[in-house]
């Protein structure tokens, strides 16, 4: 965009603003002389490149907040999963979905973890074994439903 073309659309937008600062109000003032001497020409010159320099930084801030709010949504979208994820293992071993007492048992399960210090290595083997097996059972029951969908299309 040509500066003259720029120039008279950034006052057109100046002059929209509510409250202009004092350098947007000089350059409106200063775009409106019509034979400007060469000390408002290099003034114009000036606070035109101001006005670049702060569309550009205004940008930048808007970039920034874009980043900060789609790196704040990853995280919440990382801690629902994550807490679906513990709710779901607490539906998996029929744990009574009662809050206190699944609270009480974690309490409970840190305070032994103070004491014994094996436990905490052999719960997690025990639990981790649990979860493939079930992982191990659902692909088997999956892989058996693909087999008879399959068999069912197949014509006899």
């Amino acid at each position: 965009m040509a500066k003259a073309e720029w120039l008279t659309e950034h006052v057109q937008y100046i002059k929209g603003l509510k409250s202009p600062t004092a350098t947007q109000s000089l350059l409106v003032e200063l775009a409106a002389i019509p034979n400007p001497s060469a000390q408002e020409s290099r003034q114009l010159d000036k606070l035109v490149r101001l006005e670049k320099i702060n569309q550009k930084a205004d940008a930048m801030k808007a970039e920034a907040a874009r980043m900060l709010s789609a790196r704040r949504e990853d995280q919440r979208k990382a801690r629902t999963r994550e807490l679906i994820e513990l709710g779901g293992i607490v539906s998996m071993v029929d744990f009574p979905v009662d809050r206190g007492t699944l609270t009480g048992a974690l309490l409970w399960a840190l305070d032994q973890f103070k004491t014994e210090d094996e436990l905490q290595r052999t719960l997690k083997k025990r639990g981790d074994a649990f979860i493939a097996e079930r992982e191990n059972e659902k692909k088997a029951e999956s892989q058996a439903s693909a087999e008879r969908a399959a068999a069912e299309q197949t014509p006899a």
